[in-house]
């Protein structure tokens, strides 16, 4: 049976290699700009990226990514990723009664 960890074997647990290594908040801030994005505000983002995280930001600029080229669309700002995470946020608020 398989769990989030690893096989689960009658005698315990036996764990699976994690396939990605493991990046610091500097390699993440470093990826964005490395693809072509602009980001206005270095400290604004890295904050962001220890905060909210690298994955879950990362998904707010899946339409603005080209796959082929690994690389961004022209002007593509990590304030507008992060202006979008935030709209994103308030919008899926339950309202209040």
């Amino acid at each position: 049976m398989r769990n989030p960890v690893g096989l689960f074997m009658p005698g315990g647990i036996c764990m699976t290699p994690y396939p990605k290594k493991v990046l610091s908040i500097q390699q993440q801030y470093q990826t964005y700009i490395d693809a072509g994005m602009t980001v206005p505000c270095p400290q604004e983002a890295m904050e962001a990226l220890s905060t909210i995280g690298y994955y879950r930001l990362r998904g707010y600029s899946f339409h603005l990514y080209d796959p082929a080229t690994k690389k961004y669309q022209p002007n593509t700002s990590f304030a507008d990723i992060l202006a979008l995470y935030r709209f994103d946020k308030i919008a899926r608020r339950k309202p209040t009664p």
